[in-house]
């Protein structure tokens, strides 16, 4: 009896693992290094307010159209990052962007992501609403932009926030 509880307490010990196994890590197109963003690009990363009369909250719209609270100030801005980078989601196909933030900006974005684990943020760009998650872990070094509609729309982002073709 106690050998076949070891055997399936490391079955499921197996099983578990696989179902938590990290995806595999994003490609990078033809420039790893990326470019820097234009100053102007104005990228932001927010927090979604549970309460949207709370105070100090701008209200954009998501791409369902729906409003969407976001706290001020951003956590991630423009000036946070060194590089973007266009990348591919291993699982879809679907084009990625990815950022590589400055090493100043680092431990600051570290600590604003530990904070905000299990919450909801959204990416921007300028007014519009790329996208919406969950913080799953915290991050400093650098994330990856993905749900995006099609691989033509994260090279018109590239495009769009570096000033260069893809």
């Amino acid at each position: 009896m106690r050998g076949c509880l070891l055997i399936a307490t490391m079955m499921l010990g197996a099983g578990l693992s696989a179902c938590t196994q990290a995806p595999p890590a994003p490609t990078v197109s033809d420039s790893p290094a990326g470019i820097a963003p234009l100053a102007q690009a104005r990228i932001q990363m927010r927090e979604v307010a549970e309460d949207a009369k709370r105070a100090g909250v701008t209200m954009l719209k998501d791409r369902d159209g729906n409003a969407l609270p976001l706290i001020e100030p951003a956590f991630i801005t423009t000036a946070d990052i060194a590089s973007v980078a266009l990348g591919s989601d291993a699982t879809t196909g679907h084009g990625t962007l990815i950022l590589r933030f400055t090493d100043a900006a680092a431990p600051r974005i570290l600590a604003a992501t530990e904070a905000r684990v299990a919450k909801r943020v959204a990416f921007t760009v300028g007014d519009q609403v790329l996208n919406v998650a969950v913080i799953a872990g915290p991050f400093a070094q650098s994330m990856q932009v993905s749900g995006l509609d099609s691989t033509e729309e994260a090279h018109r982002l590239y495009t769009e926030i570096t000033g260069k073709a893809p």
